[in-house]
C-alpha cells in the first residue's frame, strides 16, 4: 500500500502520536479523524469527518481505519470501536514507525502500531488492534494477545505469554516465559517474575500486590 489514505477512530493524545508515526511513513495519508462526540475542526491540520455514530458511513468511503484512542487501564473502548468498524466493512493495516525494528519473522495483527524506536524481535508474535508504543522492546518468540497497549519503555522478556485485553505500563519488565491472563492492567515500573493467573490491577516489585480493583 503506498499513501493510502486512513480513517483514524480517535484524536486524542494517542491520535496525534499516531498522526506523527504515520506522517513519516510512505505508506499512508491521513483521510481525517473521527471523534467520539458531534465537534467541528481539525488536528492538526486534519479535518474531524464526523463522531462515533456516523462510523458506518465514514467507512463506506475510507475503508482502512485504525483506532488511535489510547488505553490506560482496560481496552473495553478501543476494542468497540474495533468491533463497531469491522462491523462496518473496516479493514485494518499495519503502520511501523520507521524508527522502529521490527523484525522479518515476527507477526504483527491488523490495526497494530508499532510506535518509534520500538523493538519487535524474531519469533515475536503481536495481535491485532495493540499498541507497541515508544522504545517497548518485544524480546524473541513472545506472545502478545489482542486489544494490547505495552506502554513506553516497557520490556517484554523471551517466550513471555500476554493475553488479550492488557495493558503493561511504562518501565515494566517481565521475565522471560512468564504467562500472564486476560485483562491484566499492570502499572508502571513493576517488575513481573512469576505467572498471573487472574484478572485484575497489578503493581510492584518481584512477587507483586493486587490491588482490590480488578479490571473486569
Amino acid at each position: 500500500m503506498v499513501n493510502t489514505p486512513i480513517l483514524l477512530i480517535g484524536g486524542g493524545g494517542h491520535g496525534r502520536a499516531l498522526i506523527d508515526v504515520i506522517e513519516q511513513t510512505a505508506n499512508f495519508t491521513i483521510a481525517g479523524i473521527v471523534e467520539a462526540q458531534d465537534v467541528t475542526g481539525e488536528v492538526l491540520s486534519y479535518p474531524i469527518l464526523g463522531c462515533d455514530a456516523d462510523l458506518p458511513g465514514l467507512v463506506q468511503t475510507n475503508s482502512y481505519c485504525l483506532i488511535s484512542v489510547g488505553q490506560v487501564k482496560q481496552a473495553d473502548l478501543r476494542i468497540k470501536l474495533f468491533n463497531l468498524a469491522q462491523q462496518a466493512g473496516a479493514k485494518f493495516p499495519r503502520v511501523i514507525s520507521p524508527k522502529a525494528y521490527v523484525s522479518a519473522h515476527a507477526e504483527i495483527g491488523e490495526g497494530t502500531v508499532v510506535m518509534h524506536q520500538a523493538l519487535v524481535n524474531i519469533g515475536a508474535r503481536v495481535g491485532q488492534n495493540c499498541i507497541i508504543n515508544s522504545q517497548a522492546l518485544i524480546e524473541h518468540d513472545a506472545v502478545i494477545g489482542d486489544h494490547c497497549h505495552i506502554s513506553t519503555g516497557a520490556k517484554i522478556n523471551g517466550q513471555v505469554t500476554i493475553g488479550n485485553g492488557c495493558l503493561v505500563g511504562s518501565g515494566t519488565v517481565i521475565k522471560q516465559g512468564v504467562k500472564i491472563a486476560d485483562n491484566v492492567i499492570i502499572g508502571a515500573g513493576a517488575l513481573i517474575l512469576k505467572d498471573i493467573t487472574r484478572p485484575g490491577f497489578y503493581v510492584g516489585y518481584g512477587q507483586l500486590l493486587n490491588s482490590a480493583r480488578q479490571a473486569n
